[in-house]
């Protein structure tokens, strides 16, 4: 049913002639069995559909990653072919104005012609759209002609039809997957709370099997942190006397920070939430609860590509060996190359203090003698 409103609500568009009713109407439906459930190829099959339809010469779907534009698919694609490059102008206009479609009848006098100097296209005309989400432009949809257009209605119809299925498409697999990570990282809280083994026997700290089902979770999240500070030293608990002691220097970490108990006396302490420069401050603190200890300190720098806790241990191993080496074990940073240092936390300026006034005393005068 819905189906049919969308192709009555494209129809209303234009009048019924030269068979384009009949076309446009084919074209949506095909485009709709296209993306069943069980189609993996709904983009390059979308795309064709658009160079079927619109008899062009190459269909191209751009995608926008972090403001660069690039050709993720295009039809015809042939085996081993380099993706071909966006048109920049083409892009920027359409980043511009989102909610109109780019009509280029004639690429060598229309008005986008300052854009493409320099270019060299086997193409004489362009058509393109923007998909468009609710946090912006995700992708850019263009179709491109060997000889100049005079474009009908039909198909400008056509080309926003296409874009806006292949956005809600697009939209959809990105909710599915977001699902599919809540689901893992629920999976994974659900077994940490019910497996006793994730805990240090003498300190009920967490353990590294804790730490690789946390890291796992976090990682796997959108919204982790660009870095984390993280932190070793070696502390052996001999005794309830010293278990005793290390749980309390670990309680004055924050909430929503680690503090993982190792083997061989290793404590570890990650700053999830925390800034670097009042994790010097907690560390200088827990350093002084366990006896001035060496310690090791660097950044964990996630990235885009969800690099794990191994990717800073060398700075980390080099820092606390640098710790060890010093007469007068000291807390060491040892930064990713190239981070500059965190300026220290800014003390208040002392607030001025008004002046005091003092009132002089009286001046003395002469007592009044009366006669009696």
């Amino acid at each position: 049913m819905a189906d049919q409103r969308l192709q009555k609500r494209y129809a209303r568009r234009f009048a019924p002639q030269g068979g384009s009713l009949d076309r446009l109407a084919g074209a949506i439906q095909t485009l709709m069995q296209a993306g069943g459930s069980g189609d993996p190829f709904f983009l390059s099959r979308s795309l064709e559909l658009l160079a079927e339809h619109l008899h062009a010469s190459q269909t191209t779907l751009v995608m926008m990653a972090g403001g660069v534009a690039e050709t993720r698919w295009w039809h015809p694609e042939l085996p081993d072919e380099e993706a071909p490059p966006a048109v920049a102008s083409f892009c920027q206009w359409l980043l511009d104005h989102p909610d109109r479609t780019l009509v280029v009848r004639d690429m060598a006098a229309g008005p986008h012609l300052p854009g493409l100097v320099g270019l060299v296209l086997p193409y004489q005309a362009a058509l393109g759209c923007a998909l468009r989400q609710a946090d912006g432009v995700k992708a850019l949809v263009f179709a491109f002609f060997d000889q100049p257009q005079h474009f009908s209605r039909a198909q400008f119809a056509l080309v926003e039809a296409v874009a806006g299925f292949i956005s809600r498409v697009m939209e959809i697999e990105d909710l599915k997957q977001s699902l599919h990570r809540l689901e893992d990282a629920l999976a994974i809280t659900q077994a940490v709370m019910a497996d006793s083994s994730t805990r240090d026997p003498d300190t009920d700290l967490p353990n590294l099997r804790y730490l690789e089902i946390w890291e796992k979770a976090m990682l796997a999240s959108e919204h982790r942190p660009t870095s984390l500070v993280v932190a070793e030293c070696h502390c052996p608990s001999q005794g309830r006397k010293e278990a005793g002691r290390i749980k309390v220097a670990a309680e004055g970490v924050r909430a929503g920070d680690l503090v993982v108990r190792g083997p061989g006396g290793r404590l570890l302490v990650i700053f999830r939430h925390t800034p670097r420069s009042i994790a010097h401050v907690l560390l200088l603190r827990m350093r002084t609860q366990l006896g001035s200890i060496p310690m090791g300190v660097t950044l964990w720098v996630p990235g885009p590509e969800a690099l794990g806790l191994e990717s800073c241990r060398p700075r980390l191993n080099s820092a606390l060996d640098e710790s060890r080496a010093m007469a007068q074990p000291g807390l060491v940073w040892h930064l990713p190359e190239g981070m500059a240092p965190e300026p220290p936390l800014s003390q208040p300026e002392p607030r001025p203090v008004p002046p005091v006034l003092v009132e002089p005393p009286p001046r003395w005068q002469p007592l009044t003698l009366r006669k009696v």
